[in-house]
């Protein structure tokens, strides 16, 4: 539930203030690539307002990471008790559980990296813009991870349920 209303604080909040105070920009954090140029070219544009959102958009965000986490880790568990393969359980075991929470670090220090960096615009730091989009890469490969292993989790446990079916017919 938790999950649900941080979700729903950025998509009908912060979000679309940060864009009316921004012509229609979006935060940082939701601009790719992750580069220098785009990064203080956003920067820039930002407004004392949009900052000031920006800001709010950052608290919130700290929560989403580790509740996002928690929620893949769930759905994973649930999907394994349901599976008539052992494979997911197994994963599991073997520290399967760690994927999530470990984009979630990754993604908690992305958001600081780009708070380091809008508090010290227009300085550019090249170090933190490039350890910033390491980050993110990085992040957003262990994200890919997690849907994948969701998908695959989900796959098994619709073959157990179908299997089932048939072995009570």
């Amino acid at each position: 539930m938790a999950a649900l209303v941080v979700f729903a604080l950025f998509g009908m909040w912060l979000v679309p203030a940060f864009q009316a105070a921004t012509g229609g920009m979006y935060p940082i954090d939701m601009v790719m690539p992750t580069t220098a140029a785009v990064i203080y070219a956003n920067f820039a544009a930002y407004t004392d307002e949009s900052i000031r959102i920006y800001h709010r958009f950052m608290v919130v965000d700290f929560f989403w990471p580790p509740l996002l986490a928690v929620v893949f880790a769930m759905i994973w568990t649930w999907l394994a008790r349901r599976s008539a393969s052992t494979l997911p359980g197994r994963m599991l075991g073997d520290g399967l559980l760690l994927l999530p929470f470990a984009e979630a670090l990754l993604d908690l220090l992305e958001n600081l990296g780009f708070l380091v960096l809008l508090e010290n615009y227009p300085t550019q730091l090249p170090a933190v813009v490039a350890a910033t989009a390491g980050v993110r890469y990085a992040k957003l490969a262990l994200y890919l991870l997690c849907w994948l292993v969701t998908l695959m989790f989900v796959a098994l446990a619709a073959r157990g349920a179908i299997v089932s079916r048939r072995v009570r017919t």
